[in-house]
């Protein structure tokens, strides 16, 4: 089976995809996170015990609400294996985040809440929660392409999805190969060792966090301690992440709030004073400011209006 759907309207920015997602999966509240037009594809075949589906999709994020779950009657886990994009999962007390290569685990019976900041594409093995050990549930970050046995494992899985939906028709080399992914996927957990909370890998993690700086750059409290409150680990971590890309986190949310004051300014109807934008930008301090425009343009804030604009300041 097939669903595909784009954006129809800006009142109706992802067209027919919350029916799609309900008629493919359960019932999810798709939300945006970004104001792109939206685009989505599932392809989705019965495997045996598992539906299996692969879904490709621009940038956003679902929920799965309390109302969904009582008027639910199916009792599903979905494992994901991430393909491409990184994504972050939030269910109970638990927060994962995936990478290409990764797994995740979130049981339909309870809310919860799935943000793809990126385009992606990832399989998806909906498996009745009866068929799965309880101690999947309880460790739900199936990290494994940091490891050559997970990266082995991910790429078993990734082969069964394909031959589940490309073998329309065969019922029986179907209904094996959903047998094997139960399989497989029980004894999951027995191929990672135990790791410590801040044992994120690190390119994913950096990634959600520069992401998260991309979204957030206004607000006038982003910081490395707000990065750290967001993503639970130390301050002084974050600080270790940032390290590997040659500039501190200070800097990276700076040139995000520079580039947008000087888009303002480039704008010959301005969207109002130099202070109200560099406000806008989430500057608080406009000598502060001041200086770093001066240094990262060669000109203050107003010569750069006057230059760009060819008004007067």
């Amino acid at each position: 089976m097939h669903w595909s759907t784009k954006r129809l309207s800006p009142d109706a920015p992802f067209g027919t995809w919350a029916d799609d997602l309900a008629s493919a999966f359960v019932k999810l509240e798709p939300c945006k996170v970004a104001d792109v037009p939206f685009e989505g594809a599932i392809a989705r075949n019965e495997a045996g015990p598992v539906r299996v589906s692969r879904v490709t999709a621009t940038s956003h994020r679902v929920l799965r609400l309390r109302s969904h779950i009582a008027h639910s009657t199916e009792e599903l886990v979905f494992i994901n294996l991430q393909l491409h994009g990184s994504a972050r999962y939030t269910q109970r007390e638990h927060e994962q985040i995936c990478g290409p290569g990764d797994l995740a685990v979130v049981d339909t019976t309870q809310p919860f809440e799935i943000i793809n900041a990126r385009d992606f594409q990832l399989f998806c093995f909906a498996v009745p929660k009866t068929r799965l050990p309880s101690a999947l549930l309880d460790r739900p970050k199936l990290r494994f392409s940091t490891t050559d046995i997970g990266r082995a494992f991910s790429r078993t899985l990734a082969g069964y999805a394909e031959l589940s939906l490309n073998a329309q028709g065969l019922s029986e080399v179907c209904t094996l190969s959903g047998s094997h992914v139960v399989d497989l996927i029980s004894q999951a957990p027995s191929l990672l060792t135990p790791e410590r909370p801040e044992a994120i890998a690190v390119p994913v993690l950096l990634s959600m966090m520069l992401e998260h700086i991309d979204a957030n750059f206004n607000d006038p409290e982003l910081s490395a301690a707000s990065l750290a409150k967001k993503f639970r680990c130390s301050v002084r971590y974050v600080h270790s992440l940032f390290s590997t890309t040659g500039r501190p986190v200070g800097e990276h949310i700076s040139e995000k709030r520079l580039s947008f004051c000087s888009s303002s300014l480039l704008k010959r109807r301005g969207p109002g004073t130099i202070a109200e934008i560099a406000y806008s930008a989430g500057f608080q301090d406009i000598s502060y400011f001041n200086r770093l425009f001066k240094r990262a343009f060669g000109m203050t804030p107003r010569e750069f209006r006057h230059a760009t604009t060819n008004t007067a300041p």
